[in-house]
Parts: C-alpha cells; sequence; structure tokens
C-alpha cells in the first residue's frame, strides 16, 4: 500500500516537472538490427537516469530496474511513462537476486523489436565504471550500442554516489548521442573489457563536448571487474 502510494506520488510530481521542462535533441538513433528492427542499446550513466527516462517519453524502451522494493516506485514511473520493465538486480555477494531472469527478459523483448536502454554503471556503481552486462547483451543480440547523454542547462547534483543530477523546473534538456558501438557476436567474454572501457569513454567524451561544468566521479577510467 505504502509503495503504491510513493508509486502516485512520485508520478504526479515527475510529471508536473516533465510539464516544465524544453528538449533539444541532437540527431535520434535511427540504426536498424537484426530483421529490420529499429532497435539499439542506449548506454547512460546512472546520474543522468532522470532525464534519459523523460527524454524517450513518447517511444517505449526495455528497461532493467531493481527487484528490490526500493525498484517499486520506479518501476511504476517506468511503466506509467509507457517503457516496458524488466525486474532484477546486479548480483550480491555471487547471490542472484533476479538479474540474470531479469537480463533473459530483456534480451527477448529486444530480439521482438524494441529499443533497450541501460545505467550502465548502476545501480550502485562505481560511478562512470561500465559494466560488462551491455556488452552481453550487444554481442548476443547483434544491435548497437549507442552512448546517451541527456544534459539539463540547469541541475541539482546530488550528494550520492554518483553526482546524480535532477534537472531544474524549466530548464532545457539537450540531448546527445554518440557514434554507434558494434560488438561482434564471437567475442570471448575475457574481451569485454576493451568494450567496456570504450563504452565509458564514448559516454564521458560526449559530457566533456557538452558540458561547461564536467563533473567526473572518481573511478571514471576504471574497470568493474566480473564475467556477465
Amino acid at each position: 500500500m505504502l509503495n503504491s502510494l510513493a508509486g502516485w506520488l512520485l508520478q504526479a510530481v515527475i510529471r508536473l516537472l516533465f510539464a516544465t521542462y524544453r528538449f533539444r535533441y541532437d540527431g535520434r538513433p535511427g540504426l536498424r538490427g537484426p530483421g529490420g528492427h529499429a532497435s539499439y542499446l542506449l548506454a547512460i550513466w546512472h546520474q543522468n537516469l532522470f532525464a534519459g527516462i523523460l527524454a524517450q517519453t513518447g517511444r517505449r524502451h526495455v528497461v532493467i530496474v531493481s527487484k528490490s522494493r526500493d525498484g517499486d516506485p520506479v518501476t511504476q514511473l517506468c511503466e506509467g511513462l509507457g517503457h516496458v520493465v524488466a525486474r532484477g538486480s546486479s548480483r550480491s555477494r555471487e547471490r542472484d537476486k533476479g538479474g540474470q531472469a531479469a537480463k533473459a527478459d530483456m534480451i527477448e523483448r529486444l530480439q521482438d523489436g524494441l529499443p533497450g536502454a541501460l545505467t550502465v554503471d548502476g545501480p550502485r556503481g562505481p560511478a562512470h565504471v561500465c559494466k560488462p552486462g551491455i556488452v552481453d547483451m550487444a554481442r548476443r543480440t547483434g544491435l548497437p550500442i549507442i552512448p546517451y547523454l541527456p544534459l539539463p542547462k540547469r541541475y541539482w547534483s546530488l550528494k550520492s554516489w554518483d553526482r546524480f543530477r535532477l534537472p531544474k523546473p524549466f530548464t532545457r534538456i539537450d540531448v546527445h548521442y554518440g557514434p554507434p558501438i558494434f560488438v561482434p557476436p564471437d567475442l570471448d567474454p575475457d574481451q569485454f573489457e576493451r568494450y567496456q572501457q570504450e563504452i565509458g569513454e564514448a559516454i564521458d567524451a560526449l559530457d566533456a563536448a557538452h558540458n561547461p561544468k564536467p563533473a567526473v566521479p572518481v573511478g571514471a577510467s576504471a574497470l568493474r571487474s566480473g564475467k556477465p
């Protein structure tokens, strides 16, 4: 009951904020994946998640949200904005908390033609360190990875692990996309780090090119080890 109420209140507040924002798109991802579907995988840092969800409202994307109770309001929000949610989270202490099932569900929906979006350093970081999950999804689906930066002209930077960016009311949000990154289907998991590094550097390059006050969290150039 409380989670439902929190989700409803969250949606109400966000819709009020959304009505005040203006969006400017620097191009659009229009690449075709296998089967001719206009599908792709958006790669975004967790700090830009709020603006990233709103900037894609109007076209359904499939996203992964934590299976924990804290993820319930986020799920309600995403579904309320028209997106498709696969529930799961990262592995913790070698115990799968639903992440593998959510990943399989997301891959199935990607193969059906839906585009997807992933916070590649989420849900708990380290910040600006790309994890291997998106590389594995691209390898298995053949879809291009699109570096993605929704950048508010004015925003609050919260004191969270990722310096989460909350756009201020009535600001403009500029939406930028980087060149596509293709992952070969026969890529060995031991070679994922190369692509993790490339994806992270591509997102950071967008921020450096368009943000007059970039703030890259500690650990941005590192890689988190682990297998998909």
